[in-house]
């Protein structure tokens, strides 16, 4: 790691881009006090530009201090610009002119970055997108979405409801904040979720949740990077950065992917063990221990040093923090892996009792374990990327709970490690039109902690005779000896989704309505219930 002396930064001096429509973009811009010229690093954001990623991100000072002209902007209809915000819908156009802009500022040496965490990785795609007539040299986008029907506002076809919306909600109230309008940021921050949900589902004009809800294809396409850069050479050095308990951990997953896979030398990948805020060494109340106290921002300019400046060498390809060990693993690649299944067993009372159930590696006879998912005690859904908290949550208290089915492995004699995706799949039954079913890989620890390392979430349409399959988060573990690892399966995961009502569509169906669900787990036998882990 090189060390410099920091430059002295001016700024934040206020700066406009006249788009093509006449809508005019602000941005704040921070250089260093000298007439050199430097590299150009772009943030384009939703939610005033004075905040710029800050909630886990070092101010854009610093980095200017590093040696670059940064440049923060308020997208459409955000903070002082002009125009109305649509989330995604503009981002693509405006961010095109907005490179080409930004590469051209006074200051410039003509290279240029861009850099930002949640929505702003998601303009660095969608100005690539934009196709104009300036592409960035590097991007650096932390915690994107890449197809956001799929990594943001779905999970197993079921609508992730709390986040969703609590997030609209927030740029209703940012929108309200700006326009002066009191009484509407009053009323919103009065309401519980479901009544949110049904305030901006009821007035279209004031929020994407209608859209999301509605669930069309062509909306989805029009706004998903995933599509939009299908046939993008995407040979622009990328550094992603995710963490392991991020809700948008699979657009990073995805997104690296999608450039590795066209350009792998210039591809470079860092998960840690963050939630998607804040990112330190501690994940869930658990101290990950000094190795996890990792800086992004200094990984982030030694990033764009080398592909902007030719200075230091050039990064790690994957960084990937391992949850068990809680070491990092520098790899060249994604290692070889293969499915290594678990098979669950119990003698029927895996779900009363939080011994019973369990985890080999061989089939076992047939048995069955059912559970009642019952509305007015909703299940929780504890650590990992939507859980309350998230993380790396002890969730023994909650597998005590006799709505929950767990499966527990023997105690591995050696260590093992798994890198990637892996999955569940389950024989359900249910009197039910539908259910749904809800999924938490733990680490157990030998004092009998269970902690969280992965989740999962599926809607089940049909389910009087079902096969479930049930995708968790993708994971970096090394399972110590005399630790094990655990399954817990429930049907409900409240708050982060709406419980489901049993029969009926969810909107149209009060509280009250709502039918306990018994679900019954079939494993053994004929049956082929598994967790399918992918074994380094």
């Amino acid at each position: 790691m090189h060390h410099r002396t920091p430059h002295d930064v001016i700024g934040p001096t206020r700066a406009e881009l006249v788009l093509r429509d006449g809508t005019v973009l602000v941005a704040d811009i921070y250089r260093p006090a000298n007439e050199d010229l430097y590299p150009v690093l772009l943030m384009r954001q939703p939610y005033g530009r004075a905040i710029a990623s800050t909630v886990v991100l070092a101010h854009p000072s610093w980095y200017a201090s590093q040696g670059y002209v940064v440049v923060v902007q308020d997208v459409r209809g955000c903070g002082e610009s002009g125009g109305d915000f649509e989330a995604f819908i503009h981002e693509a156009e405006d961010g095109a002119q907005t490179l080409e802009w930004a590469a051209n500022l006074p200051g410039s040496n003509g290279k240029l970055g861009l850099y930002g965490f949640s929505y702003q990785a998601m303009t660095q795609y969608l100005a690539l997108a934009g196709k104009g007539s300036h592409r960035p040299d590097a991007i650096a986008p932390s915690m994107g979405s890449w197809m956001p029907r799929d990594d943001w506002a779905y999970e197993g076809n079921a609508f992730r409801f709390g986040v969703n919306v609590s997030w609209a909600a927030q740029m209703v109230k940012l929108e309200a904040a700006r326009s002066g309008d009191a009484a509407t940021y009053a009323a919103l921050g009065a309401m519980g979720d479901a009544a949110l949900r049904d305030c901006l589902v009821e007035r279209p004009g004031l929020s994407h949740l209608c859209k999301w809800i509605e669930d069309d294809a062509a909306y989805w396409d029009a706004v998903s990077p995933g599509t939009l850069l299908k046939y993008d050479p995407l040979d622009i050095p990328a550094l992603h950065t995710g963490g392991w308990a991020d809700f948008l951990l699979q657009g990073t997953w995805a997104a690296d992917a999608a450039f590795r896979a066209q350009n792998p030398e210039t591809s470079h990948l860092v998960i840690g063990p963050w939630a998607h805020v804040p990112w330190n060494r501690m994940s869930g109340g658990t101290d990950m221990g000094p190795a996890a106290e990792f800086s992004v921002d200094r990984a982030q300019v030694e990033f764009f040093d080398f592909y902007l400046k030719g200075r230091g060498e050039r990064p790690v390809a994957m960084r990937l923090f391992d949850m068990g060990s809680r070491t990092w693993q520098n790899l060249p690649s994604l290692p070889d892996i293969s499915d290594e299944t678990f098979f669950l067993s119990s003698s029927g009372l895996a779900a009363a009792t939080v011994s019973d159930g369990r985890l080999g590696l061989e089939p076992s006879a047939g048995a069955i374990d059912t559970f009642v998912n019952d509305p007015f005690r909703p299940t929780p859904l504890i650590g990992g990327h939507l859980g309350t908290p998230a993380g790396f949550v002890d969730r023994s208290a909650s597998d005590n709970r006799a709505d929950v089915a767990v499966y527990t492995s023997a105690p591995f004699v050696t260590s093992r490690t798994f890198v990637g995706e892996a999955k569940v799949e389950v024989d359900i039954r249910t009197p039910s039109s539908g259910c749904d079913l809800c999924a938490a890989l733990s680490l157990v620890t030998p004092d009998g902690a269970a902690k969280v390392v992965s989740t999962g979430y599926a809607r089940i349409e049909s389910a009087q005779q079902a096969s479930a399959s049930i995708s968790l988060r993708p994971v970096c573990l090394t399972v110590p000896a005399r630790h094990a690892l655990r399954l817990s399966l429930q049907g409900a995961g409240s708050p982060a989704f709406e419980v489901h009502p049993g029969n009926g569509p969810f909107a149209s169906v009060p509280d009250m309505a709502k039918r306990p669900i018994p679900i019954s787990i079939h494993h053994g036998g004929t049956a082929r219930s598994r967790l399918i882990m992918p074994k380094v």
